[in-house]
């Protein structure tokens, strides 16, 4: 999957920035190809815990909100970049161009 310079093998659990590997947990990278699937669109974090987390899952809903963050740390940041944007009471949404 290729979003502008933001390129992600879930084959191989890879993720790469401008041709830089980006070394993301196993959950920030669930998080991640969850978004990419529906790039473009707003995903509400209810539906990224339920499809990343167990559905028992009984916890705060703000561990998405960690992970997207951290993300954001790994994939936008040192790329001054915002692929990942937040949507106030909503969601989020990974830029289709790759931010």
């Amino acid at each position: 999957m290729e979003f502008g310079d933001l390129v992600i093998n879930p084959a191989r659990q890879r993720c790469t920035h401008s041709g830089t590997e980006a070394r993301l947990t196993s959950r920030e990278f669930a998080v991640l190809v969850h978004l990419a699937r529906r790039a473009g669109e707003v995903v509400p974090k209810r539906e990224i815990l339920e499809q990343v987390w167990d559905t028992a899952y009984e916890g705060d809903l703000n561990v998405v909100e960690v992970h997207v963050s951290a993300l954001r740390r790994k994939i936008d940041a040192p790329f001054g970049r915002a692929a990942v944007e937040t949507i106030r009471g909503a969601g989020y949404r990974l830029a289709a161009d790759g931010g």
